[in-house]
């Protein structure tokens, strides 16, 4: 059924795979929004690949401009906290609006690099945030702002665009 999700354990790795649909997606994301309308939110930033469909929703939600980040820390590099990024923004153009205030979003905190990245960034420009995901990790927690549910170490989310 599409509005479950699935999972699959792994008994060699002790890994649960949960795959989510688009409308656990829909909702968590929409769940955020109602939680921010009163936030004063200038802009979004969706942190490609997979926070741009979740930061989507969350814009239009707010009615904010959607600007998008495109970082990751997966698969490009064997060192820790090395990143690609393909995408980015001039943070210092957001001080040309009044009280800038933007909301990043992406689809999960796993290892919370790429949050801690784009937080240090934006923290540099001077300006304020938020930060959001759908899923995290119970170590992130406290760094979020916002998340929608929190999985054990041990679970990797699939989500339905990968």
């Amino acid at each position: 059924m599409e509005n479950e999700s699935t999972s699959t354990y792994d008994g060699a790795t002790g890994i649960t795979t949960t795959a989510v649909s688009f409308h656990q997606i829909d909702f968590l994301a929409r769940s955020i929004a109602r939680k921010l309308k009163n936030d004063k939110i200038t802009h979004v930033i969706g942190l490609a690949r997979g926070g741009l469909i979740p930061a989507t929703i969350i814009s239009y939600k707010l009615y904010v401009p959607l600007l998008s980040y495109g970082i990751s820390s997966y698969d490009f590099s064997s060192e820790a906290g090395e990143f690609e990024i393909n995408q980015s923004i001039d943070f210092n153009d957001l001080k040309n609006v009044i009280d800038p205030h933007v909301l990043v979003v992406d689809d999960i905190c796993d290892t919370g690099d790429t949050m801690h990245c784009i937080c240090d960034k934006i923290s540099l420009a001077g300006i304020k945030a938020k930060y959001a995901t759908l899923y995290t990790k119970k170590k992130h927690r406290k760094f979020l702002d916002h998340y929608g549910v929190v999985v054990p170490d041990s679970t990797w989310i699939e989500f339905p665009w990968e």
